[in-house]
């Protein structure tokens, strides 16, 4: 499969949400957290096929999915995989949660928060820039 932009992996994995979501609430709630998918979880979708979307379109989906910071919160605290239907189906491995928190703690680590100002300093800074600005 070629390697889709960004914007087109997302359309792709908002449909693939809504109609994933409508199919099985319990593996892909609309809202809420987002629990450990048991291992070959894609296999059993595509199989069974009453959604209507392409294998292709469903791995996208899961890629986004399955990496995104929610679901690697979950998986590191979670201790049980769950099924299409949320039944458990296994637990999450000790290397699979030391990995997510690892995840997690990079993007936390890469968060631009050094650097910024508290959000009442920043507005008296804009206010004393434009009123000696008019006063000229």
């Amino acid at each position: 499969m070629k390697r889709l932009r960004t914007s087109q992996r997302f359309r792709l994995y908002k449909v693939a949400r809504k109609e994933l979501s409508r199919a099985y609430p319990a593996a892909f709630p609309a809202k809420g957290r987002r629990r450990p998918l048991k291992i070959g979880i894609l296999k059993d979708i595509i199989c069974d096929g009453s959604h209507g979307l392409p294998a292709g379109q469903v791995r996208v989906f899961l890629s986004i999915w399955t990496r995104s910071t929610s679901y690697l919160e979950s998986v590191s605290r979670c201790k049980e995989r769950i099924g299409l239907d949320g039944t458990p189906c296994g637990t999450v491995e000790e290397s699979h949660s030391m990995e997510a928190r690892a995840a997690v703690e990079r993007r936390r680590a890469a968060k631009p928060s050094a650097g910024l100002t508290p959000r009442g300093e920043s507005f008296r800074k804009l206010v004393n820039i434009i009123g000696g600005q008019s006063g000229n």
